[in-house]
């Protein structure tokens, strides 16, 4: 539970830098654009990162309650997730021109 907690932080605390329009988290190709078109590809990942965020904070704490079943809980974790990183997948594709930053 401790390490999920850890990563539902970092993503929150990653949707919010984007939500600031922050250079710090971002990659090479990231860090390369335009200004205008930088703030809208930063604007365009808040929303999915706070959801995995939250999401990951959510499912943490129904594991270690232990509220509904372990299948129960992975398939709606995947069903949940996967819209999510679909969206920055295309997000970054259209952007950067690639499906990863790296």
């Amino acid at each position: 539970m401790f390490y999920q907690l850890i990563i539902a932080a970092f993503l929150i605390i990653y949707a919010v830098s984007h939500a600031n329009q922050s250079t710090i988290l971002l990659g090479k190709k990231a860090k390369k654009l335009d200004k205008e078109k930088r703030h809208a590809y930063q604007k365009g990942l808040v929303t999915p990162f706070l959801g995995l965020g939250t999401l990951f904070i959510v499912i943490s704490f129904v594991l270690h309650a232990e509220i509904l079943s372990p299948f129960l809980v992975f398939v709606l974790f995947m069903l949940l997730v996967t819209p999510l990183l679909i969206k920055i997948s295309a997000h970054q594709k259209k952007y950067l021109g690639s499906y990863f930053e790296w």
